[in-house]
């Protein structure tokens, strides 16, 4: 699930990473000690949508409400947002339980290019 952090540098993965934005929209996010937490893009079309990414070592430490928490704040302050929306792969179970906690809602469901082939892909949304 979180083979995006390994050293793997395949073709699919070197093609997932030149389609994030590559302006001032994505981020890089450390920590206080300037340790590297994660990374997050936001894609300002139609409808403002998101990819959040947190360090596996860092997952499932109770640390994932908080982090997107505080994306989420300052997506809504920085870009003046109204609402957001996200595609999640429709296994990621955990990352669906924590996206509904925070007030996201299933709005539809997609099958999705990835570097591992075509997948099932949940969208959500929320007001902010």
């Amino acid at each position: 699930m979180y083979s995006f952090f390994d050293n793997d540098l395949s073709e699919g993965k070197i093609n997932y990473i030149k389609s994030f934005p590559t302006d001032d929209n994505a981020y890089v996010i450390y920590d206080e000690k300037n340790q590297l937490v994660g990374n997050c893009a936001l894609y300002l079309n139609d409808k403002v949508s998101f990819l959040i990414q947190m360090r596996p070592n860092l997952t499932s430490k109770g640390m994932g409400k908080e982090f997107l928490e505080a994306f989420l704040e300052f997506a809504k302050n920085k870009y003046n947002l109204k609402d957001i929306e996200l595609s999640v792969l429709k296994f990621n179970e955990r990352a669906i339980r924590l996206y509904k906690s925070l007030d996201f809602k299933v709005t539809d469901e997609f099958m999705g290019k990835t570097v591992k082939g075509e997948m099932e892909f949940i969208k959500m949304e929320r007001a902010l």
